[in-house]
Formats: C-alpha cells, sequence, structure tokens
C-alpha cells in the first residue's frame, strides 16, 4: 500500500510556548536599551534619565508577569489535554480552555510587539542625539531662571503626564516649555510632539530592520518576509510572526521524529532531513530495515503531509494510525483537516510522491 495525505493541523501546546518565547527573547531588548541608557546617561541621579528608566523597567515587568501567568496557564492546560476524552462530560471545558490557551497567548505576543519595537527605537535614538541629557539640563535650566515667574498649568502638566510612551510625553514637555509654543493647547502641543517623535523614528527605520533581517538570518529564517515593511511595527510584528512559525515548523519536526521512531522507524537526520529553500518546506525520510518508508513535508502555514510507501495491502495502517494518535494525545497536536491525494492499497508502491502545493485548500 502507498498512502499520502496532506494534514491541516494545530499544535496548541506547541504554538502557544513559540509566542511565549518570543516574549522572553523581547526582554533581552529592553534590556539592552536599559544598558544604553545607564552607559550615555551623565548621572543616573538625574530626574529624566530616572523618568526613562523607569517607564523600561515597568515594561519589562509587565512582560515577565504576563509570561509567568501564561506559563501557569499552559501547564494547566498540557495537564487537562492529556487526560480529556473527545467523549467525555469536560470535553466542552477542555475546548474552552484551549481556546484561553491561544488567546493568552496572542495577547502576550501583542503586549511584547507594544511594548519593543517602536517605542525602543525612539529611545535607542534619542541617546543616539543626545537627547535624554539635554532633556534634562532644559529642564533644569528653566527651573533655575523661572524662580517662581514660570507657571505651568496643573491641568496642562496632568495631561502631558498622562502619556504613556516616554518618549512623547518628555517630547510633548519640551513643546510646552518652548515660548514659541505659548497659548498652544494640549492636543496641539502632542502633535507637534509626534512629527518630532515620527522624525526620531524615521531616521531608526532602516537600521532597525536591518537588523531584524539579520536576526532572522540568525535563525534560519528567509528575510524576505520583511521586504515590505514599511515601519518598525510592521517589522517586528512580521519578524515576531516568523519566528513563531518556524519555532512551531521545528517543534512538529520534532514530534513527527519522536512519534515515527516509536513506530520503528530509522531516522537517519544526517542525510535524510533535507531544507528545501524554494519551496520553504522541510522533507524528512525514514525507513524500517524490512523497506518500508515514511515521508513528510513540513510547511509553514499549518499544514505537513506524511507518504507511508512499501507495504502491502493495508499493513500500513498499523503504522500510520499510532503515528496520528500519538501525534493527538501525547503530543497535542489537533489534526482539523486530512485531504488524502492518492492511496493504492493492492500492491508495493515504488512510484515516488510530487509536491502538494501549499495553498492547495486554503483560503
Amino acid at each position: 500500500m502507498s498512502h499520502q495525505v496532506v494534514i491541516d493541523y494545530q499544535g496548541v501546546s506547541v504554538e502557544a510556548q513559540a509566542k511565549c518565547d518570543v516574549a522572553v527573547a523581547s526582554l533581552c531588548k529592553i534590556g539592552k536599551t536599559l544598558n544604553r541608557i545607564h552607559e550615555a546617561a551623565s548621572s543616573l541621579e538625574t530626574s529624566k534619565v530616572k523618568e526613562y528608566e523607569a517607564y523600561l523597567l515597568e515594561a519589562k515587568e509587565k512582560i515577565k508577569t504576563k509570561i509567568e501567568a501564561f506559563k501557569k496557564s499552559l501547564d494547566a492546560y498540557k495537564q487537562r489535554s492529556k487526560k480529556v476524552d473527545s467523549d467525555s462530560k469536560e470535553y466542552n471545558q477542555y475546548l474552552q480552555t484551549k481556546d484561553d490557551i491561544i488567546a493568552k497567548a496572542d495577547e502576550l505576543l501583542n503586549l511584547t510587539n507594544q511594548l519593543t519595537g517602536s517605542k525602543l527605537a525612539v529611545i535607542d535614538q534619542m541617546i543616539d542625539e543626545g537627547l535624554l541629557d539635554a532633556g534634562n539640563r532644559l529642564f533644569e535650566n528653566l527651573e533655575k531662571k523661572a524662580n517662581g515667574v514660570l507657571n505651568l498649568d496643573e491641568k496642562m502638566m496632568d495631561k502631558i503626564n498622562s502619556i504613556e510612551d516616554v518618549s512623547l510625553r518628555d517630547l510633548t514637555y519640551r513643546e510646552l516649555l518652548n515660548g514659541e509654543n505659548k497659548g498652544l493647547s494640549f492636543e496641539q502641543l502632542k502633535a507637534k510632539a509626534q512629527e518630532e517623535y515620527d522624525i526620531l523614528l524615521g531616521k531608526k527605520t532602516a537600521t532597525v530592520i536591518a537588523e531584524t533581517k539579520e536576526e532572522l538570518k540568525q535563525q534560519g529564517i528567509d528575510t524576505e518576509v520583511l521586504n515590505n515593511a514599511k515601519t518598525i511595527s510592521e517589522a517586528t510584528s512580521i519578524a515576531n510572526d516568523a519566528i513563531v512559525d518556524e519555532k512551531i515548523r521545528k517543534e512538529t519536526l520534532k514530534v513527527i521524529i519522536k512519534s515515527i521512531k516509536a513506530r520503528g522507524f530509522i531516522v537517519d537526520t544526517k542525510n535524510n532531513l533535507k531544507i528545501d529553500k524554494k519551496n520553504n518546506i522541510v522533507k524528512l525520510v525514514a525507513l524500517k530495515a524490512s523497506g518500508q518508508r515514511a515521508e513528510f513535508e513540513i510547511q509553514l502555514n499549518g499544514k505537513f503531509m506524511y507518504h507511508f510507501d512499501q507495504y502491502e495491502g493495508q499493513a500500513c495502517k498499523k503504522d500510520i494510525e499510532p503515528f496520528l494518535e500519538d501525534l493527538k494525545n501525547i503530543y497535542d497536536i489537533d489534526i482539523k483537516h486530512e485531504e488524502v491525494i492518492w492511496e493504492n492499497p493492492d500492491k508495493v508502491q515504488t512510484q515516488k510522491y510530487q509536491y502538494v502545493n501549499k495553498n492547495k485548500g486554503t483560503n
């Protein structure tokens, strides 16, 4: 028998863990910017420097807290997924837990994108231009010269202090202290600050996108995914999604190798594991001493193809069915759809399978 099938799947635990890993990596990026502030600042006692430091530490703590809570939820989900049968009364509750985990993983990744990317880039550019120290000196000099004459509207200050982004808040405050802006409303001051913010961001965009491409390259991910990214926010989101997808594929490959070994196959990853960069797929061939053959293609869009060959009659079902059960019950791989490309149950087949278009059957 020869049996070739394309599987649409979702590895909930694998996907959730991959997004958590990206969030963990983002903590290092915040840490690097903190180190730059420490190195560039003339004095850590200045109020402006301490304001930036507090902002970054708070962002880091938000992500860390979210990560810790998420890990606990993921562990609880993994324990539940191993015990629930589709016919049990607890199955609906399990499905709800699964949906919650997916939602929480997305929340974690969105928070990571929000607190890194553009916000870190603007702070880095302000450090490059010496604006942190310059802003602090401006503030101190004005205070000294004012001697009580400078009257800052309390309501205006409350509005400025409510701006979450520390860089935009700082730039808005500078616009307030600029004598040319006397009489402008909060919205007008913030709009002028936003223009300056966008200029700083624009100066950093090419550098950050280039650095992001290098990060993808080091992880073996095609940098072409960033070719259409115009902003740092776009590049950050696209890159993180690409990293998650690649992590999912790598973990899925590990799961398949473990499962197929349990069926008695020998997997020589050195010689029988190939990366097809043209079609963006990973190919794996596993063999049995008796001649049976299992081939896999793992794609990036939630699909993999398996092809069991060199079996007599229906014998390969003894390997296929337990293999699929292992994916579901041991490794939490949820099979959403199966599409049989072709099968021949009669005689040993030697025909080589053809690559299946990964966009076939997708929306």
